[in-house]
């Protein structure tokens, strides 16, 4: 390297340092730009800061001890005598800045002197001043930030030509964080020339490292390492959406603007690029992440992810058995217990002979498009306190009205039990609710509650369906410790027999046999005093799915709150809860600090989209929804039931929610309204009204039809 003197007004400072790459205002400056004065002096205020505050230390310094020569400073030759600084900027800026202060105020400049300023001394810029510079801010104490580094490292092999194996050596890096770093600046220079280039920041660098650092995202991007570039420029665009803002404006036909919608980045943070990852192959998960705007939602829609945690379960689960087994002297009889649930559990994994453990195979639902085909007529036998009600005239949506404990709740679990046909965990969840269990079931209560046969039939379009809950004691070969009784669910489609069977023990969950299963079609039942989790986050993927979310967000913000932005299903500590984002708070918060009515309206019109072609079962309708808002709702509702071709069955014991759904005027003849009463002898009854003549009797009569 060879050592020069030069006047300080011969150095000119490098707009393309590498500390600036950080700089949102950095513009990288072709070499004859350079040394022109707007462009020096941009570059000198992103060194010394709009005051000088990026340089206090140095002034101070300079003043008190002079200009040390701790550190060579590195420029490279211009033409006519000018230098360029490659290492040393900010230093030459504190030097010049402390010069012009001397020369034009006569400034004190403490143990600098003329010379200081008339012979700076530098070295000329050579190979081996690049890689002295790349070890003091590479792999020396005062690093650049990630993005300078891979930068430079670029450089060196696209500007200086210096080869790989050259600069590993030279650097003491890997040949995979040099190539890394390389792929890394090609994708980020691809982005920034692209619709999103204005929102790249250095704090990105980690994403765009992580998205090359992931062998199934470049396999996605079929990524070409001889070209430094991804050969499917759809999914580049597509991942570079992802990690962007984007504006949605909408139109009116004159061209004048009637709504912005401003999305936020899916991803933000490195971390989500490694669980996008894992799904990344799945176009099922992919598009439930871009519908929901949330990683979280492609996770548990993901079935490559749902198979891994189930093999790592099941890992673990192999390791704490054996753990048990070599320290098994330990264990005492208060633990038998315990492991016998354990075992109860594991056995229902594993399918018995001659029998199918999945209640959903077999027959397709018989619901299809053709609206004829939804239920006509149900007639319930000794269902609690339903002994023998036959209800015709079903229509699409269907309210059944009456006092407390007049049967209205039995009568939509019978409704949802028809639906799930020979599936008995129907029965067993109705139960578990009913009673209010846990996790550990008590057989004892279903078998008090079945002690007679029950027994639900109906018809759909020219089809009759049917299934019976039949109390019985087994006479198969099962260990009887703690057997209490069995129970027999058979179904019965147009002449087509499904059957069941459930044994009940006292000291653990209920064993499930089937030969042969099906679903009469898709269905739900909601309650505000249940709380289904597994149902809600089945009935988010979709409606996320389906793209109706965007529907249930605009109808709460249009009624409920103009501030709400999203909706969003988020796992924290393996609990699966909805979190809403609004415009008001720069932060989201658990839906259940939002407001009962939101919650409720959420949850409905999710599980609509879920029921698509089947039937919903809605327990007390107006719960929770303020009465200003019915009319809106109900029509929401019948529009939704309209559009996924559902059947809805719902309870109230307010006129005003039967009021709702005639004066929202949305196809009353849709609406058939029962009016459920006890009679003196214990049983219960129904009347009915439909369409016009329901809508002319509220509106002229006033007819409570609550009983």
């Amino acid at each position: 390297m060879k050592s020069i003197t030069k006047h300080i007004n011969r150095l000119y400072l490098d707009p393309n340092n590498y500390r600036f790459i950080d700089k949102p205002e950095y513009k990288k400056v072709p070499d004859r730009l350079m040394t022109i004065p707007s462009v020096q002096k941009r570059t000198r205020f992103l060194l010394t800061g709009k005051k000088n505050e990026y340089i206090q230390d140095l002034i101070a310094s300079f003043k008190e001890n002079g200009f040390l020569r701790l550190n060579q400073i590195q420029v490279r030759e211009l033409p006519d005598d000018k230098f360029m600084v490659s290492e040393g900027n900010r230093r030459i800026a504190t030097l010049k800045y402390l010069y012009e202060e001397w020369k034009e105020k006569g400034a004190d400049i403490g143990k600098l002197t003329e010379a200081s300023f008339k012979s700076v001394p530098a070295v000329l810029h050579s190979g081996e001043s690049l890689i002295v510079m790349g070890l003091d801010h590479i792999t020396g104490k005062r690093k650049w930030s990630p993005l300078s580094q891979a930068q430079f490292i670029d450089d060196l092999i696209n500007e200086h030509q210096m080869i790989e194996d050259e600069i590993c050596a030279a650097l003491g890096i890997s040949k995979t964080a040099l190539r890394r770093a390389r792929r890394s600046i090609s994708l980020i220079n691809r982005y920034k020339q692209g619709d999103y280039g204005d929102q790249f920041t250095s704090s990105m660098y980690s994403i765009f490292e992580e998205i090359i650092k992931r062998t199934e995202i470049k396999k996605w991007l079929n990524w070409n390492d001889v070209e430094m570039r991804p050969e499917n420029l759809s999914n580049e665009e597509r991942i570079f959406s992802w990690i962007s803002k984007d504006e949605n404006i909408e139109w009116n036909e004159a061209g004048e603007e009637i709504s912005r919608e401003i999305k936020e980045p899916i991803i933000t943070k490195s971390a989500e690029i490694r669980e996008l990852s894992k799904y990344i192959s799945e176009p099922a998960a992919i598009d439930r992440m871009e519908a929901g705007q949330s990683i979280t939602e492609g996770f548990v829609f993901s079935d490559a992810v749902g198979k891994s945690k189930f093999l790592s379960s099941l890992d673990n689960l192999k390791n704490n058995i054996s753990t048990v087994f070599n320290f098994s002297e330990y264990m005492e009889s208060e633990h038998f217990e315990d492991i016998k649930n354990l075992k109860a559990k594991i056995e229902k994994l594993l399918p018995q002979e001659d029998h199918h453990i999945s209640p959903q195979t077999g027959l397709a639902p018989l619901f299809q498009e053709n609206l004829s085909t939804r239920l006509s007529e149900i007639t319930i036998r000794r269902y609690r306190k339903l002994q023998r009600l036959q209800i015709r005239h079903l229509n699409r949506i269907n309210i059944f009205a009456g006092k407390n404990n007049s049967g209205k709740t039995s009568l939509l679990e019978a409704v949802y039990l028809l639906s799930q046909l020979n599936d008995i965990n129907a029965l067993i969840e109705l139960e578990r609710h009913r009673g209010k269990f846990g996790e550990m079931f008590h057989s004892r209560w279903l078998a008090r509650n079945v002690n007679e046969t029950l027994r639900i039939s109906g018809k759909t379009g020219d089809a009759e369906v049917s299934v019976s809950f039949v109390p019985r004691q087994t006479t198969a070969q099962i260990d009887k410790s703690g057997y209490i009784s069995s129970i027999v669910a058979e179904a019965d489609i147009d002449g087509t027999a499904l059957k069941s069977r459930a044994h009940l023990f006292s000291n653990k969950e209920p064993e499930i046999f089937y030969q042969k299963s099906s679903l009469l079609c898709h269905a739900a039942l909601t309650s505000p005093y249940r709380y289904n989790e597994g149902l809600l986050r089945k009935a988010h993927a979709v409606a996320v799915r389906e793209r109706s979310v965007d529907d249930i967000i605009r109808f709460i913000r249009e009624t409920v709150d103009p501030s709400l932005n999203r909706i969003e299903m988020v796992n924290i500590e393996g609990e699966n809860r909805f979190y809403v984002h609004t415009d008001t708070f720069d932060y989201s918060f658990d839906m259940t600090k939002y407001g009962e009515g939101v919650q409720r309206v959420f949850e409905i019109a999710l599980l609509m989209s879920y029921c698509r072609n089947g039937i919903l079962c809605i327990d007390e309708f107006e719960s929770a929804i303020h009465k200003s808002l019915l009319v809106d709702f109900s029509r929401f509702v019948h529009q939704l039931s309209e559009h996924f071709n559902v059947q809805v069955f719902l309870t109230t014991h307010s006129k005003e929610c039967i009021d709702a759904f005639i004066e929202n005027q949305y196809k009353n003849e849709d609406i058939t309204a029962f009016a459920l009463r006890e009679t003196a002898e214990g049983t219960v009854e129904s009347k009915y009204v439909k369409g016009k003549r329901l809508e002319k009797l509220i509106e002229i009569i006033n007819v409570d039809i609550r009983g």
